[in-house]
């Protein structure tokens, strides 16, 4: 584990934030790569993965993501939404990272957590490969505004589990005509819609 990523998270945590993280094993730097169509300089993204800042319970910070998670450990398989502890991203392969806010009242920053908690804990939802592939696609045919041509009723990739949470209070940090479905962590790092921003970088 990153103590120097754990205690940027930490320092720079509240409930219902966007955090954002990018790191170089081979298939998070595909994912960053495929977003190079819409970053600024046409370089890869620095961000392969995004989520929510949930909870803190008896010292630990919880998340809210969306994710294919598999534990040889605990023996454990989860595909789609999920609620994990934030050590689980601080890892030492990630190269930045981010944490984004809107000015939230408490009751908001309740009710984005209440959503993202509802979803996690709904099994229809799932984590779709596919759907990443299809934003890959609007990405580079210049389609984002269509609907994903993979997308299914209950898939939901991380950017489009964060967006939808924030939409729950009226909040959308994309201003453009992307199709929710279409939504990808680049997007939501350039997003002009947040009044907090600290970025993290591996030293």
């Amino acid at each position: 584990m990153n103590q120097q990523l754990l205690d940027f998270f930490t320092k720079h945590y509240a409930p219902g934030r966007v955090a954002l993280v990018g790191a170089t094993d081979d298939m998070y730097m595909l994912i960053r790569a495929g977003q190079s169509s819409i970053t600024a300089d046409k370089k890869p993204s620095k961000y392969n993965h995004v989520f929510l800042l949930g909870e803190q319970r008896a010292g630990t910070i919880y998340i809210l993501e969306s994710d294919i998670h598999f534990s040889f450990k605990e023996i454990q398989f989860i595909n789609g939404p999920q609620e994990s502890k934030l050590e689980k991203w601080c890892m030492d392969t990630v190269e930045y990272a981010a944490v984004l806010g809107m000015d939230l009242t408490p009751d908001q920053q309740k009710e984005v957590l209440s959503k993202g908690l509802e979803i996690s804990y709904d099994d229809r939802y799932k984590y779709p490969v596919g759907e990443l592939v299809g934003t890959l696609w609007a990405m580079i045919t210049k389609t984002l505004h269509k609907k994903n041509i993979f997308d299914k009723e209950f898939a939901i990739q991380c950017a489009t589990f964060v967006r939808t949470c924030y939409q729950s209070v009226d909040k959308d940090m994309i201003t453009s005509n992307t199709h929710p479905s279409n939504t990808s962590p680049e997007e939501i790092a350039q997003s002009g819609m947040f009044t907090f921003k600290q970025e993290w970088r591996r030293t």
